[in-house]
């Protein structure tokens, strides 16, 4: 196999360059020369895209926000009047407690409306709604949350799919190297040249090379059935680009940029500190909704009801009844259970803050441990891609080699292998870079939520 019959994604270029695109992060964090694969993996771009709408997590999300809307709703509606009608029928018994009245009993059918509506309940039902909108909030940031998980799942597996194709490349080509070596050694051993043991080795090796042949091509098998379950992916996949390579010397210089500007800009645009920001918002809005609970509720109320009273002149005569006017409620005392409440809702909220400030260090721990990551990987696919290059020119002369009968077959095979195993692990070290670079943009750069709905 020559290097022009490798996988297209093992013939990429050599030289660096291709993937590298000045993006902007978020405000404060300098321009950086990462992007996302899918830019040059169209048909990676169509996996995600598809995803977006049919991923089961984000589909569950979805609904997850519709309830947020129906709740929102709710809240909403404590500013509309809200209209009871009632009726009962039994027996009615008056008491007159002044006056020389004789006690009166009646049995009859009476009916009740009333329409109410708060006029000022010390801004609990504000409260209420804004505790609502931050749910919302909070739900499209979750939103936001699980789609860039999917995607980094489907990259990750996208990227493994062609790096296991040029796997099982080699480890065919090996295979067939431990074929041949080991009907050399049962001629060997005819002729007493090589032992028992050493061809029972070769016949494990053969043995192993299967196994691993095997793995990978149930691992690319698990890849395509996930993208089946998940997010309904029926086309063939074709596998065609080759992997991206990052320009190491430019992500280098930009690690060095990025340190010198900080690490901590893009902080307060993570999706989420800033759902944990809404969370403490949102005890806030609870303290006021429980102070309420202890001060004088004022609403307007207007109501009719219908009855039969007992006169002098006649009994269970039908009575109308009519009332416009304030009404005022007032808990003044429940057992402490309002103070409670209160206590609760502030340890809530310190506690939430606490939690806050500890996550706002880990993540800024982890994006200097990301870019210390990305800078041994970036020298490190310096030294393989460089010794990919070097494989290449060395091939390419024993190549010519075994064309004009100076290299036998079976070197020439060995040869190969040497050289594709040189470009699986600059190939490998790709990927990992590629994803570590992967993992700082969804760290660092700010959520593109929509909160037009939480207006609603």
């Amino acid at each position: 196999m020559s290097f022009l019959s490798l996988p297209s994604f093992l013939r990429g270029p050599l030289t660096q360059g291709a993937f590298v695109v000045a993006t902007l992060l978020s405000s404060g964090l300098i321009a950086s020369p990462i992007q996302y694969p899918e830019t040059e993996l169209p048909e990676l771009a169509k996996l995600l895209e598809q995803a977006r709408d049919k991923a089961p997590a984000l589909v569950a999300q979805a609904i997850a926000q519709e309830e947020s809307v129906a709740r929102l709703d709710a809240a909403k509606s404590s500013y509309y009047p809200k209209f009871d009608l009632g009726a009962n029928l039994g027996l009615a018994y008056d008491t007159y407690l002044s006056g020389n009245y004789a006690d009166e009993s009646r049995f009859g059918l009476g009916f009740n409306a009333a329409i109410t509506r708060p006029l000022y309940h010390w801004g609990a039902i504000e409260a209420t709604i804004r505790q609502a909108k931050l749910d919302f909030n909070n739900e499209e940031l979750q939103r936001v949350f699980i789609l860039r998980q999917t995607k980094r799942t489907l990259r990750a597996d996208y990227l493994s799919l062609l790096v296991n194709q040029a796997a099982i490349e080699i480890l065919r080509l090996r295979r067939q190297i431990t074929q041949d070596n080991i009907t050399r050694a049962q001629t060997d051993r005819e002729q007493g040249v090589v032992s028992a043991i050493a061809s029972e080795q070769a016949n494990l090796a053969l043995n192993q090379g299967l196994i691993d042949i095997e793995q990978v091509e149930a691992e690319q098998a698990r890849i395509l059935a996930d993208y089946k379950r998940t997010i309904g992916w029926n086309a063939p996949l074709t596998l065609a680009q080759p992997i991206p390579l990052p320009d190491t010397t430019a992500v280098l210089a930009w690690i060095e940029r990025t340190k010198a500007a900080g690490l901590d800009n893009w902080l307060q645009d993570h999706a989420e500190v800033q759902r944990r920001q809404n969370l403490i918002a949102r005890e806030k809005e609870e303290l006021i909704r429980v102070k309420s609970a202890q001060r004088p509720l004022i609403g307007l109320t207007a109501s009719a009801s219908q009855s039969q009273r007992n006169t002098a002149a006649e009994n269970n005569v039908d009575t109308l009844s009519y009332f416009v006017g304030v009404g005022v409620s007032w808990n003044v005392f429940d057992g402490f259970a309002t103070s409670a409440k209160k206590r609760e809702t502030l340890l809530r909220e310190r506690r939430l803050e606490r939690q806050l400030e500890a996550y706002r260090a880990e993540l800024a721990a982890q994006s200097n441990n990301l870019l210390t990551q990305i800078n041994f990987l970036a020298r490190q696919l310096q030294i393989d891609q460089r010794r990919s290059e070097i494989g290449a020119q060395t091939f390419a002369s024993q190549e010519r080699d075994a064309k004009e009968g100076r290299l036998a077959p079976q070197a020439f095979r060995g040869a190969q292998l040497v050289y594709n195993e040189t470009q699986l692990a600059a190939l490998r070290t790709r990927v990992r870079l590629i994803l570590a670079l992967n993992d700082f943009l969804d760290l660092t750069l700010p959520v593109a939520v929509d909160y037009s709905r939480s207006a609603l």
